[in-house]
């Protein structure tokens, strides 16, 4: 598997939620976002780091940390704002 395959993953969940964000389904495509961002987490937890590619930055701890607490903030805050 090239270095690059799960950033790339990752780049097209993210850009799923962008789309639902630009026409008007900001809620799920947040929702998506965070997920996105969860699954950068598990996939930097799970693969050794020459294969993780892009996915690090940092120590495996540190950036697991980031990936899922940003993740988890982001589904929350879409989830918690009040519907219209």
């Amino acid at each position: 598997m090239r270095p690059q395959v799960p950033f790339i993953l990752v780049w097209a969940v993210v850009l799923v939620g962008m789309g639902l964000i630009a026409t008007e389904y900001w809620r799920r495509g947040l929702t998506i976002v965070g997920a996105a961002a969860v699954l950068a987490g598990i996939l930097r937890l799970v693969l050794p780091t020459r294969r993780a590619g892009w996915l690090v930055v940092r120590s495996r701890t540190v950036d697991v940390l980031c990936f899922e607490v940003l993740g988890v903030a982001l589904a929350v805050t879409a989830i918690a704002v009040p519907a219209d």
